[in-house]
């Protein structure tokens, strides 16, 4: 009794400290109420457009076994947890050729990477990393703290090497968003992810999640501590038997700006959300985990354009043996991402290089 007493009252006195934070946390909800519905006659058009892609995304799809980017079929045939997968997630096993030709993933690719060519600069090195077509490998990356820099590696990769890797998302987000199986993105399920490495297609994951997102500025550029308990994608890439293969994109973070994050980051707010977050109080954490999550959701699209030169960096692959200790895979892969973090990007959060880089590049052309 005496433990949880004490226990008890040092959660409340984490919340008495931090009321402000949480008191914050609650009236953004209201605020971006009221903004919804000042700009609802702005918002409709877009409404409209959600309405059309979710109709459309939920349209069935066929996947005949052609389509898997792999040769082996009887291994297929084998496999009735292969089976299994397809029938619950047919949409991940769409081919290549076919997520990357769709009129969304089109004027997706417009949208994001023909822009971020002109605008950006933007450049892919180290493909020669990647293996050959036919054989997949887990591709591992940072959360930034916006989304922007997903659908440019996803449709960057395909332009360059003619491949459509597969996002893992958060399955209740797919749930709104049928039609991100056309962009690449399917919800994350260990199974599903090992039969398509197995069967030859890139996956991506995002270890550090919503966490990572959520960190604020000030810890732009280190990974979150949740990698060092984070251990499904190094399962995934052994029971697949493929390599893991560390990314980066220089100048992630300065690609955008957002006032509302600035204002968090600038009051010390992220930093005392994350605090609360990770003291566990029974109850409270998960709730303001959850309405953090939101907020950032729907902030993260606000971010104004910032022209810095942007690279997305390709890792030397990480080899996973049936043998190798999952934690050990882990670690070393999530070692082997700082330290390209760190290399790629010495100045930490910054944009005076990123500007510095991109308008030199002007000058030389």
């Amino acid at each position: 009794m005496d433990v949880q007493k004490v226990k008890a009252d040092a959660h409340l006195d984490i919340l008495v400290q931090h009321s402000a934070t949480v008191a914050c946390l609650f009236l953004s909800p209201i605020s971006l109420l009221v903004l919804l519905f000042g700009g609802l006659l702005l918002s409709l058009p877009l409404c409209a457009l959600w309405v059309v892609l979710f109709v459309y995304g939920s349209l069935p799809v066929k996947v005949i076994a052609d389509e898997a980017n792999s040769d082996d079929r009887s291994m297929r045939e084998r496999s009735s947890s292969f089976a299994k997968s397809l029938e619950e997630q047919p949409q991940a096993f769409l081919s290549d050729q076919t997520v990357g030709t769709s009129l969304v993933c089109r004027t997706l690719k417009f949208i994001s990477y023909n822009f971020s060519l002109y605008f950006h600069d933007f450049e892919i090195e180290g493909l020669d990393n990647l293996p050959p077509k036919g054989k997949g490998a887990l591709l591992i990356a940072m959360h930034a703290t916006h989304n922007v820099d997903i659908p440019l590696g996803i449709t960057g990769l395909h332009e360059k090497t003619g491949r459509a890797p597969r996002g893992l998302i958060h399955r209740g987000l797919f749930a709104f968003h049928p039609y991100f199986k056309y962009w690449g993105l399917i919800p994350g399920q260990r199974h599903t992810a090992k039969h398509l490495l197995q069967h030859g297609f890139l996956v991506a994951v995002l270890p550090g999640g919503a966490e990572e997102a959520l960190t604020g500025h000030e810890n732009a550029y280190v990974l979150h501590p949740r990698w060092r308990d984070r251990r499904g994608f190094a399962h995934v890439a052994q029971d697949a038997g493929v390599d893991i293969i560390p990314m980066f994109m220089k100048n992630v973070e300065e690609m955008r700006f957002n006032f509302f994050f600035f204002l968090g980051n600038r009051f010390g707010l992220t930093h005392r959300f994350q605090n609360l977050v990770d003291a566990r109080i029974p109850g409270v954490s998960f709730v303001l985990k959850q309405l953090g999550f939101l907020i950032w959701w729907t902030l993260a699209y606000t971010g104004i354009p910032v022209p810095v030169k942007l690279t997305m960096f390709v890792g030397k692959p990480i080899r996973v043996g049936k043998e190798d200790s999952v934690d050990d895979v882990a670690e070393q892969s999530r070692l082997a991402l700082q330290a390209m973090m760190a290399e790629k990007q010495p100045y930490g959060h910054e944009y005076m290089p990123g500007l510095r880089e991109r308008f030199a590049r002007l000058k030389s052309n």
